[in-house]
């Protein structure tokens, strides 16, 4: 017997070893009273007490159980013999001295004898506040940002690659004039904009997924509303990657712009009757212009046959005077038809350095002051309009000499750079400052300073040919340090032009 009594012993202190191991919080209760039979370190870390609370009833051993779900439930378990479970379920615990809300999954089923019969409850818990909590702070967080969307009546979309579906929120739907719930194939969500933007936001939306895209989408559109009236809709979006190649969601946002449109459909109006009348007013003089040089060379001529010097050289000047003239109309001109997408190009295989040469050939009969040194090194073909090229070499060369009155050297030079070509033309003038650089492409700028004000000229020729590279697919520039000079330069890609 006393062999059988110590391998009891010795049973029950591998039991209570095991039992005080297991990893999870775990309690044993027997009777309706719940009194703690065994209960392992974690689960006593849970109540915030000590060992002494082993033998007790759980309310005596935990009375701030008392007036809690927890005994009745137990209670219903014993009673009942079905286990019951729960998750985060907030628990009322004294740790520290201190009343605090806990939150655990935890799982309670019958313990049964031999013969089958109720004779405990084991308890186990995880302790999943932190978890809880975290969640708790985004949801709020999320209630936040809705109420401040709500507030500003910004709409929210989620298109779901993996099921074709574009999700909207209620505002979402209100503002694209939809009212089905749930996720909509992206070819429903377009049904109501504007047929002539279809296009456009279609093609917005579906550049993100080419690999050379930042993966962002932003486009503005109208959309017919339900009384046939237009509502003006800016939509936003960024994809959401799944690894580093795989896009997964695209997320964005949607708002209505109808009154801020509104403010600029007014000055698009304002600027096309500008641009027509600038038109219209370029054509009529260009007739009259045409003339009057034609007259004046006329005069030179004749006067020049009867030796009356002077005369002459003031019909020449006047000539010169009339030729500035045309060259602002084409400006003007050229101004209209990029405002109104006009653009014309005629393109062909030309020679680069030839198009080059042909602008100095011009330039050494206008102006013999400047020593104008090259370094074409490029010497391949290109695909492109050679007359709006020339006009953006000549703009660019003309400034150089323009504005750098007191220097007596030009460097132009062709080279290819990767695969394109790169034409720059370097003065040693008065320079840009580093405020005024960036803007020197605008329509009708003008860097501000005195000295600067001094040269003729409306701020149009930098602007022209800015959209001329633009629109041949070039790119243009400038690196400037004022009273040291500047240096232009454009590019045009190579890829498929040469032959």
């Amino acid at each position: 017997m006393e062999n059988i009594r110590a391998e009891l012993r010795n049973a029950e202190e591998r039991y209570r070893i095991l039992f005080e191991n297991i990893p999870g919080a775990t309690a044993i209760y027997s009777g309706l009273d719940m009194e703690i039979v065994m209960a392992n370190p974690a689960m006593i870390g849970f109540w915030g007490k000590d060992s002494s609370v082993i033998g007790k009833s759980l309310v005596k051993a935990v009375p701030e159980l008392e007036g809690q779900p927890f005994i009745s439930l137990l209670q219903n378990v014993y009673r009942t013999g079905e286990a019951f479970s729960a998750k985060a379920a907030a628990a009322v615990l004294e740790v520290n001295g201190l009343l605090q809300t806990f939150y655990y999954d935890f799982t309670y089923s019958p313990l049964r004898d031999v013969n089958g019969n109720i004779e405990g409850i084991i308890h186990s818990a995880t302790d999943v506040t932190e978890l809880v909590l975290a969640q708790q702070k985004i949801a709020a967080s999320e209630e936040r940002l809705n109420f401040s969307l709500q507030s500003a009546a910004i709409g929210t979309w989620n298109f779901d690659l993996s099921h074709d579906y574009l999700f909207l929120d209620a505002l979402g739907q209100q503002l694209f004039g939809l009212c089905e719930e749930g996720g909509l194939s992206f070819e429903e969500v377009l049904q109501n904009v504007h047929p002539d933007d279809v296009r456009e936001v279609y093609n917005s939306f579906m550049n993100t997924f080419h690999a050379d895209s930042d993966g962002s989408c932003d486009c503005r559109f109208r959309i017919i509303t339900p009384d046939q009236g237009i509502k003006w809709l800016h939509f936003v979006g960024k994809a959401l990657y799944e690894d580093i190649k795989t896009i997964q969601h695209f997320a964005g946002i949607v708002t209505d712009i109808t009154k801020e449109t509104a403010g600029i459909e007014a000055q698009r109006k304002l600027q096309y009757q500008k641009d027509n009348f600038l038109s219209i007013a370029s054509h009529e003089l260009k007739t009259p212009v045409t003339s009057i040089k034609a007259y004046a060379q006329l005069l030179e001529r004749m006067l020049k046959k009867e030796g009356d010097l002077q005369k002459a050289d003031m019909m020449t000047r006047l000539t010169g005077q009339v030729g500035k003239l045309t060259i602002l109309l084409e400006d003007l001109l050229d101004v209209s038809k990029i405002n109104n997408s006009r653009l014309d190009f005629k393109r062909d295989y030309y020679s680069f350095n030839e198009i080059v040469t042909d602008n100095l050939r011009d330039m050494d009969f206008q102006e013999n002051k400047h020593a104008i040194e090259t370094n074409l090194s490029f010497m391949g073909n290109i695909f492109c309009d050679k007359m709006r090229i020339s006009q953006v070499m000549n703009n660019l060369i003309s400034n150089a000499i323009k504005y750098s009155p007191d220097r007596d050297r030009i460097l132009i030079t062709t080279a290819q750079r990767s695969t394109d070509v790169v034409f720059s033309v370097q003065d040693f003038g008065i320079g840009i400052s580093k405020e005024n650089i960036e803007r020197v492409f605008d329509q009708f700028y003008r860097v501000s300073t005195a000295e600067a004000y001094s040269y003729q000229g409306m701020g149009l020729g930098l602007f022209i040919s800015a959209e001329i590279i633009r629109q041949e697919g070039g790119k243009i520039w400038v690196e400037s340090e004022e009273n040291i000079g500047s240096t232009f330069c454009f590019s045009l890609p190579l890829h498929n032009n040469i032959r």
